[in-house]
């Protein structure tokens, strides 16, 4: 039923389309109401194949593609509709003749002579056999128009192997993305953790400590111990607060990546120049990859470069007025040159810029200098907040640098 409804609104659509093609109004109106019909016939083509097929499919080709199948389907509606009822018609006579023979309990054997054969069947045996071969072929064809209308639809209907391809690619990213999200998010639970938990114990600790040292009546020795122990929380409250800054800065959340370099050159020990020309705040993944790739390149200057001064660059260039552009990092150090990429903590570095779907470089000669750059999509940017803005040029900085 609904092939020959789809094949007669297609033949009444195109036979109107065509009346109306003179006059342009009437033209717009026709193929208007063309197109709304036959959106409704796949709509209705498409929930029979999911209650009958138990199929789904989502439409992504245009009015074009819809035709087509609805054209195919029609005709292939009309072929094996027509197939099916001659093979229904064929099982009933075939089951009806043995029951009927089988009433009237009279039987007359069917001589048949076939070449080199003379064979004399009973004909009820054979009426049934023949019913029974008719059935499954009845099946089979319809198991096959089940499986050719589902290919029908895929093709004119469905996402072809490149829209697939890509959906994959994306669903890949996405969830690339998300390991790195997730991380990040494990690392601020461990530094609140650490900040809200270990620390405040630790530091009334130390309170404690330093009030036990100044109540004046321990002897001596006990003097000495209260003090050493008040020396030691001190110490231990300072580490803490490193290895909470180390496994993820508060600052990066609560001021944005600027402050948050800004910090991480005042404590590095040697001269770091931050230029930062970004006008947004990129994707919260991405912010938190930029600023572990600027400790990690400003650490390996001092631990192994034996650098003095490291020169961090960070820029943004749009493809259009309104294209989110990418955002690249570049690091320079003056010291000695050859570092190896495949290292722990460079390797590390490229695995979590690959990971934002980025690229990583690292170009350090034996005498340096070396040069860390990163490229990193700005999906998701937020609008900068005060702290944030820097020059709007590309190629433009506003500078920060530490001693």
């Amino acid at each position: 039923m609904t092939g020959v409804a789809a094949l007669a609104w297609l033949l009444v659509s195109a036979l109107g389309t065509a009346v109306a093609l003179p006059w342009p109004p009437a033209f717009r109106t026709a193929r208007r109401l063309a197109t709304a019909g036959v959106s409704a016939l796949v709509r209705v083509e498409l929930r029979r194949l999911a209650y009958w097929f138990d199929w789904d499919i989502t439409p992504t080709h245009g009015a074009s593609r819809q035709v087509g199948y609805l054209a195919c389907r029609s005709l292939l509606g009309l072929v094996v509709g027509y197939l099916g009822y001659v093979a229904s018609f064929m099982v009933v006579l075939f089951f009806g003749g043995v029951v009927w023979s089988a009433t009237r309990g009279e039987t007359t054997n069917i001589d048949m002579d076939l070449p080199g054969v003379g064979i004399e069947a009973d004909p009820r045996a054979l009426g049934a056999t023949l019913g029974l071969v008719m059935l499954v072929l009845t099946i089979l064809g319809a198991s096959l128009m089940s499986a050719v209308e589902r290919r029908l639809a895929r093709w004119f209907l469905g996402p072809s192997p490149q829209d697939r391809l890509r959906h994959r690619i994306s669903e890949l990213t996405e969830s690339r993305a998300g390991v790195v999200r997730a991380v990040d998010d494990e690392r601020r639970r461990i530094e609140r953790d650490l900040h809200d938990g270990v620390q405040q114990r630790v530091v009334a600790l130390a309170m404690l400590l330093g009030r036990a040292r100044r109540s004046g009546d321990a002897t001596q020795r006990t003097g000495k111990l209260l003090r050493q122990a008040h020396e030691e929380s001190q110490q231990l409250v300072n580490e803490i607060r490193d290895v909470a800054w180390r496994v993820y800065p508060r600052t990066l959340d609560e001021h944005g990546l600027r402050s948050a370099l800004a910090s991480m050159a005042e404590g590095a020990g040697i001269t770091v120049t931050v230029e930062d020309s970004r006008t947004e705040r990129p994707a919260v993944e991405v912010e938190t990859a930029v600023y572990f790739l600027a400790r990690e390149a400003v650490t390996n200057a001092v631990k192994h470069a034996e650098a003095t001064e490291v020169r961090l660059v960070l820029s943004e260039c749009s493809d259009a007025d309104t294209a989110p552009g990418s955002l690249t990092v570049r690091v320079t150090d003056n010291g000695k040159g050859g570092a190896v990429p495949s290292g722990g903590g460079l390797s590390g570095l490229g695995r979590r810029v690959s990971a934002l779907d980025g690229e990583f470089r690292v170009d350090s000669p034996p005498g340096g200098p070396t040069t860390i750059t990163a490229t990193l999509p700005r999906h998701g940017a937020r609008p900068a907040s005060p702290s944030e803005h820097g020059d709007a040029t590309c190629g433009r900085s506003g500078r920060a640098s530490a001693p």
